[in-house]
């Protein structure tokens, strides 16, 4: 793929305990490296990981910022696409670099337009490290012209989905979980009465399953 790889901003959130592994959280359309911070602190409260929020590289007006374009269709320009998924791979590798962090022990998580990026960067078919579990929130899978997902092989993977969501219908979340049992995998699915959000429930249980990866 030869797209842009240029860095992504990072809010370094830091951990509460040794965070000696990486957590990286990619936030949903519209919002900004700031928007999933305050959840790392319920979620990982034995700071068993070191946090890093990423910034999608489209800036949108009046605020937040975008992984990829699409038209009134809702069809993904490719390019964006791309372009997000090689820079996300290259930000992961930086901040692996630059604090000591094995990658293959790193957990990605993205809400919603993040979800998507989460599942392409972590089920990529290029040949890059994958990292020991994903946390697909509220999100869909993306099914890209010449964009190849590899399913030989799968993290961990935690689908979480409100029944209520009036932006990311939940059928979408459910398509995320029918792939992977097709290809053999048994995600953690989760459903709940909530709409495009991350309600007490649903954080409850990703902090139990971050604790078990």
């Amino acid at each position: 793929m030869d797209e842009n790889s240029a860095l992504l901003r990072v809010n370094h959130v830091g951990s509460l305990g040794p965070g000696d592994r990486l957590l990286v959280l990619l936030h949903g359309f519209g919002a900004d490296e700031n928007d999933l911070a305050p959840i790392v602190q319920h979620v990982d409260p034995d700071g068993r990981f070191t946090s890093a929020c990423f910034r999608a590289p489209i800036d949108l007006v009046p605020f937040g910022a975008a992984w990829y374009e699409r038209n009134d269709e809702g069809i993904v320009d490719v390019h964006t696409f791309n372009t997000s998924v090689v820079a996300i791979d290259a930000t992961i590798d930086a901040v692996c670099e630059a604090g000591g962090f094995d990658r293959a022990e790193m957990v990605l998580v993205g809400f919603s337009q993040g979800c998507a990026m989460a599942l392409a960067v972590g089920l990529w078919a290029a040949p890059a490290v994958r990292p020991a579990a994903l946390g697909c929130l509220s999100g869909m899978l993306q099914e890209i012209p010449g964009f190849e997902y590899d399913l030989t092989t799968l993290p961990s993977t935690l689908i979480q989905h409100g029944t209520r969501d009036p932006m990311v219908e939940v059928e979408r979340g459910r398509h995320i979980r029918d792939v992977l049992l097709a290809a053999g995998h048994s995600p953690d699915y989760f459903e709940y009465p909530m709409g495009h959000e991350i309600s007490a429930s649903s954080l409850f249980d990703l902090r139990d399953w971050l604790a078990t990866v």
